[in-house]
């Protein structure tokens, strides 16, 4: 979940829903055309709500706390993106939709530092490619930033007329937050890491972000987009887990999948904490190891923590909630086996129907998808996105597994 935070309620589990999920247009992006080229439909699709990234952007700067100086900053710095590839392409956004080019690079570099959500990755039963059994990626996006549920979109990475990779995405947004090819998806999830433990350490956090704004280092939805469009073959998770952990990046939690195992980093500046299985994980917006904090630990921790202006006591609590939530799909699974004589596994019904379980969806949720990493070209097999805010509920609703 991003810093705009919901009240805190504790909502149970219901899978009513008050607003009316759709499914979002898909587009074709060629990567083989010019970059300046290769969102020009896109751009005339969305071209009026493109216009409107104005409000967004004052907004994305009022959460940092200094809007007036990052504001002339941004109209003296931000000119460009580390990638010069992605500068074109960002450049001819611009161009079509007469935003103005400080406001596109803001919009493309400022969700490195502020995005979030809910991810993991399951087996099923009934996984692409004809398996009987193999992992497929979840993933709900959560956005306080209501503008952006216009732009959502599905996005069909082409290369010499064949399909590479897929992604849920926002129109305008050339980075990858939820994306997936032949052998790997990924996902990036907001993690509440504001404070440091030393002055030296802040200091390197801030450098980094300094740097990042400066198009002097790529964000990491620019990373990830390197992975997913790549030319050469997926790297392994044992390979992601080995190299990525060092790589320069904005606090964050990132989860990969291949057909067989799902890996998720606690990623900090320069390490990472590395979780991996072959059946189930899942990470929302808190540390594996606050989970463990007893009363007295978690008030200690919330105290050093504590920010003005952000309640992460109510942030905290509410992605513990999510987590357990998403969690009893694979806990309900197993315990429903028992004393029946034959194991019952999961389906892709099952995590589909999980992620529309409040607090899992909730009023500040965009979008939900699964993805299969086993399906050629990358399999997007289930999204949903909500243009406009889901009522939450408090009635309980135990998960039960599909027939």
């Amino acid at each position: 979940m991003a810093p705009t935070t919901r009240s805190k309620t504790k909502a149970a589990a219901t899978t009513r829903r008050l607003s009316s999920p759709s499914d979002p247009p898909t587009y074709r992006v060629d990567l083989s055309l010019p970059p300046e080229e290769r969102y020009l439909e896109i751009c005339a699709d969305y071209k009026q709500h493109l216009v409107e990234i104005v409000p967004i952007y004052d907004a994305l700067l009022q959460a940092t706390g200094a809007p007036r100086l990052l504001n002339f900053l941004a109209k003296s710095l931000l000119r460009r993106v580390h990638s010069s590839e992605e500068n074109k392409e960002i450049r001819g956004i611009s161009k079509v939709t007469g935003v103005p080019l400080h406001l596109v690079v803001a919009f493309n570099t400022f969700l490195d530092l502020f995005s979030g959500c809910s991810s993991g990755g399951v087996r099923v039963t009934d996984a692409g490619n004809g398996r009987d059994n193999g992992i497929v990626h979840f993933r709900s996006l959560d956005w306080g930033m209501d503008p952006l549920r216009k732009l959502i979109i599905c996005v069909d990475y082409v290369r010499d007329g064949q399909t590479v990779a897929r992604a849920v995405t926002y129109a305008g947004y050339i980075g990858v937050l939820t994306g997936v090819r032949a052998g790997l998806s990924l996902s990036l999830n907001y993690r509440l890491r504001l404070a440091s433990a030393s002055p030296s350490s802040l200091m390197s956090h801030r450098l980094h972000q300094a740097l990042l704004l400066l198009a002097f280092r790529p964000s990491i939805p620019s990373r990830l987009r390197s992975l997913l469009l790549s030319s050469s073959p997926p790297p392994s998770l044992a390979a992601i887990a080995r190299d990525f952990p060092r790589t320069p990046s904005t606090p964050c939690y990132l989860t990969f999948c291949t057909p067989a195992s799902v890996l998720v980093l606690e990623k900090d500046l320069i390490s990472a904490v590395v979780q991996r299985s072959n059946d189930f994980l899942a990470v929302t917006n808190h540390d594996l190891g606050m989970e463990a904090l007893d009363p007295d630990g978690w008030r200690d921790f919330v105290a050093q923590e504590v920010r003005p202006g952000i309640e992460r006591d109510v942030l905290l609590d509410d992605s513990l909630e999510r987590k357990e939530c998403v969690s009893r799909m694979w806990v309900g699974a197993n315990q429903g086996s028992k004393g029946k004589g034959k194991k019952r596994g999961l389906k892709v019904a099952d995590v589909a129907r999980q992620l529309e379980v409040q607090p899992v969806q909730n009023e500040c949720t965009h979008f939900s998808c699964v993805m299969d990493p086993a399906v050629e070209g990358g399999g997007l097999i289930w999204v949903r996105s909500y243009e406009e805010a889901v009522e939450m509920e408090c009635e309980e609703d135990e998960f039960n597994v599909s027939d």
